[in-house]
């Protein structure tokens, strides 16, 4: 859903323009992207996280940060202590 949604504002002459090499310029004025997600078992960035990290370098945003919580579906797993500990981390 989120990939579907990143193409669907992606539009050439709001969100970037290309450069005379082809390379995107990005022109939101945004600083950082801040990705939020859970996953039941280990969290993976290579998918996800490294995609939309790459997006967002062609919007002009040029820091990104993961925030995760992770391992939630693990057979005894604290889930309230897990999203605890990344909230506090923060």
């Amino acid at each position: 859903m989120l990939k579907i949604y990143i193409e669907n504002i992606y539009v050439i002459g709001i969100t970037s323009r290309y450069g005379a090499d082809g390379i995107p310029i990005g022109l939101c004025k945004a600083k950082k992207l801040y990705y939020v997600t859970t996953a039941g078992g280990a969290y993976l960035p290579d998918y996800s996280y490294n995609y939309v990290k790459d997006i967002a370098k062609c919007f002009g945003i040029a820091e990104t940060e993961l925030i995760k919580a992770e391992m939630l579906d693990v057979d005894g797993a604290q889930v309230e202590e897990l999203i605890e500990k990344v909230i506090c981390a923060l």
